[in-house]
């Protein structure tokens, strides 16, 4: 396939039915500002990209990320990488004693940054250290679940605000992750309200759905309410709606999380060491009910 803006030739593999795309034949680390301008628009056609691969230092990382968007600081800056405050750590590995990075973060359904006021945009993994077996990442396709709704049950949830928390998430988190909320993370992350339903530029809705920050669906008793989430996302997180991203040494996993949810897998960390980069990428103009 040739990148029209670039010239540039790069092999597109789709995945799914307009879900996302898998490009081969690419060297973000000496890609022209054009080339990743190309790949970015590649990536807005969809909800997710694989790039295979890649090589790259925490600078050309970084560059390849603010291609695609606004960089953003993340809200548990003790695990971003040293000088690097948009560059978070997932890994299970240690130095002098100390975990380097979250271990056993992100195991349940959800969307990152749905505490924010201002949703994250986009999500983009670089896997420099991986399991050779376990530590999947799988996304679903909000949208595509969304329409396989029957219709009198798209129309019972289609109003629906739902209050978000950071606190109610860190709280829901994996008591192996080590996460301790600070008065001062707690304060610049205080609870927001989204939609349950987002209607996209092209005019087509999907759900916007994350287990571990919900705290309730306004209008709802708040136990009724996140059992309605968990049916939902039940639903949303069927194998018909789902990629499996097995993964490499040098992948780039890049989604969209107002379109997709996601989970970690499971591996052994007893026998295997993981080391993974993650930027994010800040929401611009709200979500649209």
């Amino acid at each position: 396939m040739s990148d029209t803006a670039t010239g540039t030739r790069f092999h597109v593999t789709p995945i799914g039915d307009g879900f996302g795309a898998e490009v081969a034949g690419l060297d973000l680390a000496t890609a022209s500002d054009a080339e990743l301008a190309g790949i970015a628009a590649l990536y807005r056609k969809g909800s997710v990209m694989v790039i295979r691969g890649q090589s790259l230092t925490p600078d050309q990382l970084t560059r390849f990320g603010a291609a695609l968007g606004p960089l953003e600081d993340h809200t548990r800056e003790q695990f971003t990488l040293p000088g690097y405050p948009t560059i978070y750590i997932l890994s299970n590995k240690e130095v002098d004693g100390r975990r380097i990075g979250v271990h056993r973060d992100g195991m349940g359904w959800h969307t990152d940054g749905s505490y924010l006021r201002e949703p994250l945009d986009t999500t983009v993994l670089y896997a420099l250290e991986t399991p050779p077996e376990g530590a999947d990442t799988l996304l679903a396709d909000m949208r595509a679940a969304f329409e396989a709704l029957p219709e009198a049950e798209r129309a019972a949830i289609e109003d629906k605000q739902v209050l978000h928390s950071f606190v109610h998430l860190i709280g829901q988190l994996d008591p192996q992750a080590r996460s301790v909320v600070t008065a001062e993370q707690a304060e610049r992350a205080p609870d927001v309200v989204h939609p349950l339903v987002l209607t996209r530029p092209d005019g087509s809705r999907n759900f916007y759905l994350s287990s571990g920050s919900t705290r309730e669906i306004l209008g709802e008793e708040p136990d009724a309410g996140r059992q309605r989430v968990r049916d939902l996302i039940a639903h949303a997180t069927q194998d018909r709606f789902v990629y499996r991203h097995k993964w490499q040494a040098g992948d780039i996993l890049v989604w969209n999380n107002r379109y997709t949810m996601h989970r970690a897998t499971d591996y052994d960390d007893t026998r295997y060491e993981r080391l993974v980069y993650r930027l994010w990428i800040s929401g611009q103009g709200g979500l649209a009910a």
